[in-house]
């Protein structure tokens, strides 16, 4: 029995299977990115924070022993 396929027919249906695979992996992707960014920018926040306080609490240190500042 001879079957009546096209090769190109069938690369092509291979092809594009594989662009809908390839678009589903980027998807994927693009949300993870998304989740490490969110998560970044908490972490950047927090430590920022942080930072700013620790600044402060020197600088209020400074003030104090050079009897600057009342308060």
């Amino acid at each position: 029995m001879i079957e009546n396929k096209d090769p190109v027919l069938a690369a092509l249906v291979r092809i594009e299977a594989k662009q809908e695979q390839m678009l589903e992996n980027q998807q994927a992707m693009d949300e993870e990115i998304k989740e490490i960014r969110k998560e970044c920018r908490k972490t950047a926040a927090l430590y920022g924070g942080l930072g700013g306080m620790t600044v402060a609490a020197g600088w209020e240190m400074i003030k104090l022993k050079l009897g600057i500042g009342g308060g």
